[in-house]
Order: C-alpha cells, then sequence, then structure tokens
C-alpha cells in the first residue's frame, strides 16, 4: 500500500503548511521562528540575513521532523503489535481516516481537533542561536494545530495501518517534506511572500476541503477492503505507461 500512500502523505503536509488557520499567520511565525521579520528584508535586503534565514529554518525543519518520524515508528508499531487482527485493524483505521477527511473538509466538526496545546520555550534557549528554531520546530510537532490535526490524526492512523514499522516512519518524513519544501519557499523569499500567499488564501478553502474529500474516500477504501484494487490499477497505468516495478 506504501506506493499510494507516499504521494498521499506529501500531498498531506503541504496542505497542513496551507491550512487555512495557519495560511493567515505564516509571515509572522516564519519570521518568529528565523528572527528575521518581512520589515527587515524589505528594508535591508537578504544579503545580510540569507546564512541566518536558511540555517534557521533547517533547524526548525529538524525539529519538527524527528517528531513526526517517531510518531510515524510509534504508530505503526501499535499497528504491528496488533497484526493478528489485521482487518479489524484496517477497517477501523480507515473509518478514523474517512471521518477525519470529512472533517477537514467541513461537513462537519469534531471540537476536540479545534484544542491547541500551549507550549512555551524555557528562558535559557533565547541563548542557543540556530538550536533555538529545532526547539521551535519540536514544539510545532507536539502542538496540536487547529484545522491541522485532522490531516496529521489520517496520516497517522494511516501509518497504523501500513505493513511495517519502516514504512510508517517512511509515511511521517514524507508528510514533513511535505511541510518542510513550503516552508523552504516562503522563508527564501519571505519579503514577498504576503502578495502570493494572499493569492493561495483566495483558493485555500477550495483545496482544503478537495483534500478532505480525498482522505475521506482513501479511508472509505480501506474500511471497505476496496485500497488493494487502487493499489493494484496504479500498478497496471505504471506499467502501461513504461514503468518497471520491482
Amino acid at each position: 500500500m506504501i506506493d499510494v500512500n507516499l504521494p498521499v502523505a506529501f500531498g498531506a503536509g503541504v496542505v497542513s503548511f496551507f491550512a487555512p488557520c495557519v495560511l493567515p499567520l505564516l509571515p509572522a511565525y516564519i519570521g518568529y521562528v528565523t528572527g528575521v521579520s518581512v520589515k527587515d528584508l524589505k528594508e535591508e535586503g537578504y544579503s545580510p540575513y540569507l546564512k541566518k534565514v536558511l540555517l534557521t529554518s533547517i533547524f526548525y525543519i529538524l525539529g519538527f521532523s524527528i517528531v513526526f518520524v517517531l510518531l510515524g515508528t510509534a504508530a505503526a508499531s501499535f499497528g504491528v503489535t496488533l497484526r493478528r487482527y489485521d482487518d479489524i485493524i484496517q477497517r477501523v483505521g480507515g473509518l478514523i481516516i474517512l471521518i477525519l477527511g470529512l472533517e477537514f473538509a467541513g461537513v462537519f466538526h469534531l471540537p476536540f481537533l479545534s484544542r491547541q496545546k500551549g507550549f512555551k520555550l524555557p528562558a535559557w534557549t533565547k541563548n542557543l542561536g540556530y538550536l533555538r528554531a529545532f526547539f521551535v520546530g519540536l514544539i510545532f510537532a507536539t502542538a496540536w494545530t487547529p484545522c491541522v490535526g485532522a490531516v496529521l490524526g489520517s496520516i497517522l492512523t494511516l501509518a497504523a495501518v501500513t505493513g511495517t514499522v519502516v514504512e510508517g516512519a517512511t509515511l511521517l518524513f514524507v508528510y514533513s517534506l511535505g511541510i518542510s519544501i513550503p516552508f523552504l519557499i516562503v522563508s527564501m523569499t519571505l519579503a514577498s511572500a504576503p502578495r502570493y500567499l494572499s493569492v493561495i488564501g483566495r483558493h485555500i478553502g477550495v483545496i482544503s476541503r478537495v483534500a478532505g474529500f480525498i482522505l475521506a474516500i482513501l479511508g472509505l477504501l480501506l474500511l471497505t477492503d476496496t485500497y488493494k484494487y487502487l493499489n493494484a490499477w496504479l500498478f497496471r497505468v505504471a506499467f502501461m505507461l513504461g514503468y518497471e516495478i520491482r
């Protein structure tokens, strides 16, 4: 199943980064992570801040990626320990993904997903330089951010129903890439970010609904045990296009 799951996980990461409740705050939040504001970049240009922005972004990405991969490993390990109940795990997991996907699409609202955990960095982290961004990344991954929780929950559930622990960890690593690549792009173009983010913002509602329905369909396929037919169909399409799958 991992062949279909990887693009789903990457897309979920991208959608999480541009989630409706996150998008308006991105320039200010990235400024907080990097320590460089949009105003600084507009007034002085990128040259004085390029190294700082790049390194803090990388440390931040490392922070949340480690947590997500550990979460994926834990979810997959849980699924592996219950492998004797594989059919039940798959169907329950499919039901959870179906519900979370519909919630993200706005079909209904689950209040517990709107609760946000508040974490504050200890005062001593101010003196850590680039490592401070690493701890901010850890907190980002640990806090349950409203309107992103449904997507992350779906990917963790998907990790739990995958075949192995390695596949679960890989799934969350790819999810992290889906967040990391847009983060790097926005951080390296922060001065002009408000302009193009506003364009994305006008369409993010539709994008979120489509993403939610895709997750819901994925959950339905797992619930009805028809996911394997989708995977088989994709293999046939790849074969017809000349790709050799080993």
